[in-house]
């Protein structure tokens, strides 16, 4: 399999993870052929996720996705690369569930996948901001800019006095059950 991959698609880069695991990078303009072909002819028919890695440095996003056969003896990452202002195409007429996957991608990293007629918020209601997942989203600020803190609410404890009360809690529950336990050997 590995050599019809490398001679018919032109990519030296496939790595075996473990026996079970392998991964295959292919230009973007190969992926969904490459993946039709693993379906047609290995039986990589289940697609279990589609991921995203941003590599902000190198202005693009890697996408990865995971096939695994019928008889889930073997999964098969394939992975690809787009700028991360890129439109892509979708997969999802090859596999319904990519529908989802790609509306989470789009809604987390901004990915808009073309044919996709489902890309609508999923999780994020109202959200305005830089999609949330990509690494020049500021986290802190967002949450600095955006969010109450819990400040005068009854449920706001500092979490870091918290754990080391419950520590204490705890070893102090630990002392009291060993000199318990060696008061009753003393007495036996």
């Amino acid at each position: 399999m590995y050599a019809r991959i490398k001679n018919q698609f032109a990519t030296p880069d496939i790595e075996i993870k473990r026996g079970d695991l392998s991964k295959v990078v292919i230009k973007k303009e190969r992926l969904f052929e490459l993946i039709n072909f693993l379906g047609v002819e290995y039986k990589y028919l289940t697609l279990n996720g589609i991921t995203c890695a941003d590599w902000i440095e190198d202005d693009r996003f890697a996408l990865s996705y995971i096939l695994t056969t019928l008889d889930r003896g073997h999964t098969m990452m394939v992975q690809t690369f787009i700028k991360r202002d890129a439109k892509f195409k979708t997969l999802s007429h090859i596999f319904k569930q990519a529908e989802i996957m790609e509306r989470d991608l789009f809604e987390m990293y901004g990915i808009d996948f073309i044919g996709n007629g489902n890309l609508k918020e999923l999780s994020l209601e109202n959200w305005i901001h830089t999609p949330p997942l990509r690494r020049e989203f500021d986290t802190l600020e967002f949450v600095n800019n955006n969010l109450s803190f819990r400040e005068g609410r009854d449920d706001n404890i500092d979490t870091k006095a918290e754990t080391k009360r419950l520590r204490a809690l705890k070893k102090a529950k630990k002392l009291a059950e060993k000199k318990a336990k060696e008061a009753q050997d003393g007495d036996s």
